[in-house]
Formats: structure tokens, sequence, C-alpha cells
């Protein structure tokens, strides 16, 4: 059993983020934990898997079990062979330069057998499908596949424990299905598995149980249905309304091709919805189309310009990026300097301009963070941020990868009003998601890839039909038994 009695955690000696947090988890058992962003999730993690407070210091108190040996009598070596840690943001953990490497770093450094470790790899990657990844270089494969590689290193140390923190965030509907069957044979294993998600979908029918994290304490999870965000826009017409256009791209990373002959346009008053399987190119065609990689052939075209040659500043002025991952875009030292290091760029530094990126951060929910240091958010707060200050200026064309990954309720709606109020107002956004309900609900497209390429383009209804006919349902939606 692995069990927290009456603990406590603050960052800065100040704000309590776990209060008298009791949790008891049993080999064989999968639990849930959810929660608000922001609401110690994460630190619960690290305080399970003994990183808090050995590596990260603040003020700790209380105790935590481990099959009945004090965790504060055990070092972090002694604690990592027991209690497996998947981090929410794999970039943050993966530590090799090639995936065979990485998922052999933990077996070799607990002295395992030449033997077992080979076996090791070729299991643990085929668990997750990633077998095909073995010899990739671990900074060229997409956010979904380091989610995998992630945990196939950590499913590697073959640990009693396993902690996840938000395990499906960057794995397509497919990987998805593969995390419930990886989770369901370690429950029948008799490991113990916690599986910290917003996503409840993807892990409820294996769940034994599901807690929330709330206030910094535990409690039973209970459902409540809360109103969805009503989308009132007008479908746009096409007739002369192209804000960004792209023709014939091909797109090579050394040998490798990953975007291949593509075409396509974005239209005033549009939401589109980037979709396909980890691995299809999506990060890479948003990249293109922000002018972040210059295509080998083709060209793109912004506000019927050539995007190629145009300096930063110019392309800044019009279209805005969210990346998949918010750490690769927080620069500044206070959250109030990076909600306006875009305007104060672009020299949009009237007192409007500060008015609506303090209102932007009241509507993120960060306004009484202002002077904190951008990187001591929570992931998902992290997000939000990234969101409010690409947003301040008001540019007429939004591309975010992922954005609705680590957000709860209140975060989504804060993103989605930024997207329907952009399309409301003559702008567009294009959304790399594996959200099928986003995508009915609030898109006028659904653009769908595989291997580098354009498959459907179309209408939700007509695009998610086609995949079904085509046996990819598990895209359209993630079926819970």
């Amino acid at each position: 059993m692995l069990e927290v009695k009456d603990l406590t955690f603050s960052y800065d000696g100040l704000t309590q983020v776990l209060g008298s947090v009791d949790f008891k988890i049993n080999r064989g058992e999968i639990v849930t934990i959810t929660g608000p962003t922001g609401s110690g999730k994460s630190t619960l993690a690290k305080c399970l898997s003994g990183f808090i407070p050995r590596s990260i210091k603040g003020s700790f108190t209380g105790t935590i079990m481990i099959d009945e040996e004090d965790m504060s009598e055990l070092s972090l070596a002694e604690i990592s062979k027991k209690v497996s840690l998947v981090q929410q943001d794999p970039d943050s953990q993966i530590c090799t330069l090639k995936v065979a490497d990485e998922v052999a770093f933990g077996p070799e450094n607990y002295g395992f057998e030449l033997e077992s470790i080979k076996n090791l790899i070729d299991s643990t990657l085929s668990e997750v499908d990633a077998t095909h990844l073995q010899h990739r270089p671990t900074f060229a494969i997409s956010g979904g596949e380091k989610q995998r590689v992630a945990i196939a290193s950590m499913l590697s140390c073959q640990p009693d424990y396993l902690i996840l923190d938000e395990p499906s965030s960057s794995l397509d509907p497919k990987g998805i299905l593969s995390l419930r069957k990886i989770l369901s044979k370690l429950k029948a294993r008799n490991v113990g598995v916690v599986c910290i998600e917003h996503n409840l979908e993807a892990v409820r029918p294996i769940s034994n149980r599901i807690l929330t994290l709330s206030n910094g304490a535990i409690s039973s999870w209970t459902f409540s249905e809360k109103p969805t965000i009503k989308d009132v826009r007008e479908h746009p017409t096409h007739e002369n309304n192209c804000l960004l256009f792209m023709k014939n791209i091909n797109f090579s990373y050394g040998l490798r091709k990953v975007i291949q002959n593509v075409e396509l346009a974005i239209h005033k008053g549009e939401i589109i919805a980037l979709m396909g399987a980890n691995g299809s190119g999506k990060t890479t065609l948003v990249s293109l189309l922000g002018g972040l990689l210059t295509p080998d052939t083709g060209e793109i075209f912004l506000e019927k310009a050539p995007i190629r040659g145009m300096s930063r500043k110019e392309i800044t002025k019009n279209l805005s990026i969210v990346f998949q991952n918010p750490n690769h875009q927080i620069f500044e030292r206070t959250v109030w300097r990076e909600q306006n290091l875009t305007i104060d760029i672009l020299g949009h530094q009237s007192s409007e301009d500060y008015q609506r990126a303090t209102a932007l951060l009241e509507d993120a929910d960060l306004a009484t963070m202002k002077e904190r240091n951008p990187f001591s958010l929570s992931h998902g707060q992290k997000r939000r941020l990234n969101v409010s200050s690409v947003s301040v200026h008001s540019p007429h064309i939004l591309l975010f990868d992922e954005p609705f990954i680590g957000q709860d309720f209140d975060g989504r709606n804060f993103i989605l009003n930024i997207l329907i109020n952009t399309a409301t107002n003559g702008g567009a956004s294009l959304v790399v998601t594996h959200d099928s309900n986003f995508a009915k609900n609030h898109c006028d497209r659904v653009i769908f890839m595989e291997n580098g390429s354009i498959l459907l383009d179309g209408p939700p209804e007509t695009v998610f039909k086609r995949l079904i006919e085509m046996n990819r349902a598990e895209f359209v939606s993630l079926e819970v038994k």
C-alpha cells in the first residue's frame, strides 16, 4: 500500500499548496485524481514519488508510507525502484538522445542484465504502440510520441506503483485506448496506479476510484453538470476572404519527409480543428503556417503577401501561435511582463492596451499572480498565460497547438472565448486537437492529417462520418466501456 497521512506542503513557506492530505492506494488498484488547475495535483505526484522534499525544497510535513516503509528513511534511488512518475511535461524527463536509450536508462541504472534490458525495450515500446520509434532521436518525435516514450521508460523500470500526471494529455484517441489497456494490464499484475487527469473520459472506464483535490484536500469525486459556451457565430462564407493560404507545401527534417504536397486555406470567421494521429505532421504544419519553418517547396501567403521574407514583427502583427509545450513560450521574469511582451515589442503601449492586458489576465484567473515568476505557475496556468499574452494585440489569426491540455472547465471556457471572439470579429483560428467534442460543437471545419498529408477537409459531420467509414471511429468519439 502507498499511504499518505496528514501531508502538507508549501513551496515558499507562506502559500499552502497541500493541506492535511490523507490518501491511500493499494496494489492492483487504479485511482484517478482530478481537480481545478493549480490545485496541487502535480505537487502531490512529486510528493508521492519522493521528489518533494528531496530535490524540490519547501515546507513539508506528514508521512508517506510505501508498503509499510517510511519514505523519509529511503533515498530517492530506493524510492524510484518502487514508485515511478510519468511527469506532465515529457520534455522535462527525457534525458537521452535516442528513444531506445531512454527506455533503457532506468533498467541500466538499476543493473538489469543486458538481455533483460533489450527485452524490456522491445516489450514496453510495443505496449505503447511505439516500436517504430525505437531508433528515432528523442528530439525529433511529436509531443504525443514523447508522451508514449516517457510512459514506456517508466514501465521498463517495473515499479510497484506508477504515478501518471495527465498521461492522456498529448495522446491521440488510439493512444488513449492503448493507455487503458496498459493500465489494465498493470492492475492485473498487482501494480498500484495513480492517474492525475482532467480528461476523465480517458481513464474513468478503468478506474476503481475517482478523487478530487481542491483547496489542498482530497475528497470523493462527484459529477456536476456545468453549462457550456453557446457558439452563436454566423458561419463564414469563402468568397475573397482568405487570411492564410499555403500551396504545394513540402517539408522534411533531414531525409525524413514530414509534410507532403499540402494545400490549405484559412478564411475569415473560421474556427478549424486540425486532427490526426500523433506524428502525422500537425505541429510541423502549424510551424510552417506561422513562418517558424521554411518549406522545402511551395509558398505560404499571409493576408495575400508571401510570408517568406517577412520579418517576425510583421508576421506577429497579424498572427499568433501557442506552442504545444507552454514552457517553450515563456521569456520574462514576471507574469505581468510576460503578458505585455508582445504589445511592448509591437509598440502597442497605450493605456487601452494595458487595460486589455489586465482584463485578459482577470479572465484567465491570473490577475492575482502578476508578480509571480511564470515558471512557478502550474502547467495549465502557464498555458492560459500563453494564450492571454499572444491575444492582447487582437491578431487576425490564431494557431493554437493543443491549447486545452491541463485545463479545467473555467480554463477551457477562457480559451474558447478567445477563439470565438476572434472569429466573430473577422479573424480565424486553427486549433490542433484530439477533442472531437470541441470540433463538433465549435468548429466550422475539421482537417484530418495522415502521414504528412491532408486526408480529409470539410464540415465536422462530414469528416467524422468518413472517419467512421474508414475504420477510424476512435477519432470521432472515444467509446466508454
